[in-house]
């Protein structure tokens, strides 16, 4: 997901942990996670950890198949749209259970969705800035400028665009004709939620620490028993979904391990069966790790750096195009994949968008670089472009480049600063730790920074739309053409001219603009016992344990 977390633990608290905190050792499939999870609330979850541990308790209208289509989860069939792309209905199941005996309604899908709206998660954004009824325009005092801001309270949702028609039938009406808003409805913000048990078990229903109460009613595959949030989240098999007969699984432990060294140490030893952050140092210098590891493909995560170019206290250089594209250009790119140590795992990537997302014909990536790579290393051009703006070996850019630290992002940056510094470009690099590295990232507190981000749904906007709007968090592009390039794509109802439309936009962004500087598309490697199989996957990160096994 587009908002990742890194925490630190060391080696022997990890590994104590492991064997030495709850119930995990005793569970059936024992899964290490690499950073503390978020509360459970499909609200307001914003990182892959939690959003892979919900994705096993709920059941959603729509998921993602391994190669990105979307099919139906709880949803009969696929949406019912209105000729002129508004309206959307929906059917669900009217067989299916909460773990708690209660039938799932299509109120509940309702209820969840107002609620959310009210909470200021980050993908609640999916829901009011696409249905109707949840325009809540706010004067900014300094600018004057209104903006769409959510609601805050369910009482002022009085005329919110989704509605239960019936015990089975949902109805969503649109602010504007949205080519990727079924894809979208597989986000774990379109959960359902219980109303019953949020006002009987939630002081207040904007808040999330009612997601870890051990009786919360799922309607997943499996249900909450335990959450300690920095340690341990432990699962056991929900008997009241509706296909329960074939879940064999009766108990899953995610087990907190932030130390990579820590986890592939302990799935060595046999105390791990699925290591989801692993040292890959380790993994490609054991040919038995290596026979073990496992990856999601395609994975849709692209990697790039990001340049403050709009913000008001933007450095006069960074505002200047081809300043930009000369950062892009001494970027030697084969030389920070051989720093990564990736291997087959990561590629080159000359575009915002990594391989995996469906364009016009084929791959959109692919697509475009066909016909032109948006980025590339050209050290000669990087030097010319410095040296026309007056910059040369005895006086060099300064620049500072800000990543959260981990032993990934600096051999990345160390590699960049090497080969920047060729063309003249003396970059000072800065670690923080992460949770403070996103909120300065989400601020624009930065002169240029990495970025990593994978789709939240499968449409080349997962991408392009982080770069518009005043009030996306971390929009430091502020470009009204780029802006009018993408509303003038997403109008159009072709598919074909659509796509080649975002491929234009793209264009501006990285190629013309060079906003942000791509370096390489890539797959986290895992490992994964070979006891275990029927482990499913989509390319946007999500994995699905319903009807895992592991041989005994």
């Amino acid at each position: 997901m587009k908002k990742l977390l890194a925490y630190g633990l060391s080696f022997l608290m990890a590994l104590t942990c492991l064997t030495g905190c709850g119930g995990g050792s005793e569970a059936d499939l024992r899964v290490a996670v690499g950073k503390d999870t978020a509360d459970l609330d499909p609200a307001i979850v914003d990182d892959s950890v939690t959003a892979n541990i919900l994705a096993q308790v709920y059941q959603g209208l729509y998921t993602l198949d391994t190669d990105g289509n979307v099919i139906t989860n709880l949803a009969t069939d696929m949406p019912e749209i209105s000729e002129d792309g508004l309206t959307y209905t929906i059917k669900i199941s009217g067989d299916t259970k909460w773990s708690d005996g209660e039938k799932v309604k299509a109120s509940d899908f309702v209820y969840a969705w107002k609620r959310a709206v009210t909470t200021g998660g980050y993908y609640t954004q999916f829901i009011w800035q696409y249905i109707d009824g949840t325009s809540h325009m706010v004067k900014d005092k300094k600018t004057g400028k209104e903006t769409d801001t959510p609601y805050t309270t369910m009482d002022e949702l009085k005329d919110f665009g989704a509605t239960a028609l019936d015990d089975t039938t949902i109805q969503i009406k649109l602010k504007s004709k949205c080519a990727y808003f079924t894809s979208l409805l597989t986000n774990t913000v379109f959960y359902p939620v219980r109303e019953d048990y949020l006002k009987e078990n939630a002081e207040d229903i904007t808040k999330s620490s009612w997601g870890n109460n051990s009786d919360v009613p799922y309607n997943g595959a499996f249900k909450v028993t335990s959450v300690n949030t920095k340690d341990e989240v432990l699962l056991e098999k929900n008997d009241e979904y509706y296909d329960a007969k074939n879940v064999t699984l009766n108990s899953i432990s995610f087990k907190v391990m932030s130390d990579m060294d820590a986890q592939t140490s302990a799935f060595e030893k046999g105390d791990l069966d699925f290591a989801t952050s692993c040292n890959i140092d380790t993994i490609n210098s054991k040919d038995e790790l290596k026979k073990q590891s496992w990856k999601i493909d395609p994975f849709v995560c692209n990697y790039y750096v990001l340049i403050n170019a709009g913000d008001e206290n933007t450095r006069e250089e960074l505002k200047d195009a081809d300043i930009r594209n000369a950062i892009g250009l001494s970027i030697n790119r084969a030389n920070v994949l051989k720093a990564l140590g990736y291997g087959d795992n990561a590629y080159e990537l000359n575009g915002l968008i990594p391989k995996g997302i469906p364009g016009a014909t084929g791959d959109f990536r692919e697509e475009q670089d066909a016909v032109e790579k948006l980025a590339t290393y050209n050290l000669d051009e990087a030097k010319a472009i410095m040296t026309s703006k007056g910059y040369s070996e005895s006086n060099m850019l300064k620049l500072t480049y800000t990543y959260n630290d981990n032993t990934m992002h600096k051999n990345v940056a160390q590699a960049m600063q090497a080969s920047m510094k060729e063309a003249y470009i003396d970059l000072t690099l800065s670690a923080t730790e992460g949770e403070a590295f996103f909120d300065a990232r989400d601020k624009g507190d930065f002169e240029i920074c990495r970025h990593a981000m994978t789709a939240d749904f499968i449409d080349p906007m997962a991408y392009l739309s982080m770069y518009v709007g005043s009030t996306t968090p971390g929009n430091t592009v502020d470009d009204a053409k780029y802006e009018e390039l993408v509303a003038a794509a997403n109008a159009i109802d072709d598919k074909t001219e659509r796509m080649n439309a975002l491929h234009a936009a793209e264009n501006y962004l990285v190629g013309e603009q060079h906003y942000v500087i791509p370096l390489f598309g890539y797959a986290e490697p895992y490992l994964m016992s070979s006891k275990v199989t029927g482990v499913t996957h989509s390319p946007e990160g999500h994995y699905q344990l319903a009807y895992a096994k592991v041989e005994k």
